[in-house]
């Protein structure tokens, strides 16, 4: 063999190695394009999704069920970012899942200026929901006051702040509307003692 055949050969080789890199480069850049499409979309969907529930007409049937929503949506409101539209738009479905009572107590106006506050000093901080757990069915409390049937239950919420987690309880106070729709009359921070007492 020539040294021109070896050469051309060699260069062929050379350029053939190159073409393939490059095709390589090129699928794994648009592999993680796609995989962070996919991230964001989750992150869309979860949003649309509790945006796009019906509770006229498919409302959660049981106390634990109503705090379930209520934690999604708390999830998203603190851990995603979103617009101002759109955040509006959940603290109006979150708004849905509450008592009379509770929303005359805690107007629309003042619970967003409260909640962007809240939401900044998380942000601050590098704080987010990790998880939450809420108590079974089996454990929700159920009592008549006042003429009205009632239902408390506990939801814990595991907070990450950084490398570090902290676990926060809350015990919620449900009571049935006219409707027959469990409503949240309201909640409060407890501690574990409390909750075991």
């Amino acid at each position: 063999m020539t040294n021109k055949k070896k050469k051309t050969m060699a260069t062929v080789l050379i350029m053939a190695v190159v073409v393939v890199t490059i095709a390589v480069a090129f699928w794994q850049i648009m592999q993680k394009r796609h995989a962070q499409q996919d991230a964001s979309d989750g992150k869309q969907s979860e949003i649309q999704t509790l945006l796009d529930m019906d509770f006229t007409n498919d409302y959660p049937g049981t106390p634990r069920e109503v705090i379930k929503v209520y934690s999604r949506i708390t999830s998203c409101l603190y851990n995603q970012s979103m617009s101002d539209q759109k955040q509006e738009a959940l603290v109006e479905k979150m708004r849905e899942l509450f008592d009379e009572e509770l929303k005359n107590s805690n107007p629309q106006k003042d619970q967003m200026e409260d909640l962007r506050a809240d939401i900044k000093e998380y942000k601050k901080a590098k704080r987010s929901i990790s998880s939450y757990m809420i108590e079974k069915n089996s454990s929700v409390v159920k009592q008549k006051v006042k003429e009205k049937e009632c239902a408390s239950l506990y939801a814990s919420y595991l907070l990450q702040e950084g490398s570090a987690y902290k676990k926060s309880t809350e015990k919620f106070l449900l009571c049935k509307d006219k409707k027959g729709k469990w409503k949240i009359l309201g909640w409060e921070l407890v501690s574990a003692n409390d909750k075991d007492k």
